[in-house]
């Protein structure tokens, strides 16, 4: 039998290169279809695990918006408590999505902590005292502070909610 003869009636036939085609159309269907789930997993799910390490973490940092009633022990503890829960929270995470949620939290806790950290710092080194004018800017920036606090808290809140 003739080589030419074989390929040109067996292998590029019509039939042949229609399921050629077909076939390949499918797996690049289904490929498609597979990058567009792992797409939307990604940017737009958040895992059971770290909605629930990410919420007890939000609770934790919540509490310590009262830190005006902790005595320097009290804190401190309620901070590592806070800080153990944001670890753990950070090591569920899966997807891009619950990166975005970590570093929401993340962000959230600095802010809540910032400011008594730096009040027991100014407490514990009192050559570094500031002057009025100082003062006023470091308590505008605290109220702001204060504003973008409750709003990233409720954000997180209903994120995780």
């Amino acid at each position: 039998m003739d080589v030419r003869k074989i390929f040109q009636n067996v292998i590029w036939s019509k039939r042949a290169l229609r399921r050629i085609l077909i076939g390949f159309g499918v797996f690049i269907g289904v490929l498609v279809v597979g990058f567009v789930v792992l797409y939307e997993v990604e940017w737009h799910w958040l895992t059971s695990g770290e909605r629930r390490a990410a919420k007890a973490a939000l609770v934790e940092i919540d509490l310590l918006q009262n830190a005006r009633s902790m005595n320097g022990k009290e804190y401190d503890l309620q901070r590592e408590k806070a800080q153990l829960k944001f670890n753990a929270a950070r090591d569920v995470a899966q997807t891009f999505r619950d990166e975005e949620t970590l570093a929401a939290l993340s962000t959230y806790f600095i802010w809540t902590t910032s400011p008594w950290d730096q009040a027991r710092f100014n407490l514990e080194n009192p050559g570094f005292s500031t002057s009025d004018a100082d003062l006023n800017t470091e308590v505008k920036r605290w109220i702001s502070e204060v504003k973008l606090r409750k709003q990233m808290s409720s954000m997180l809140h209903k994120e995780l909610d």
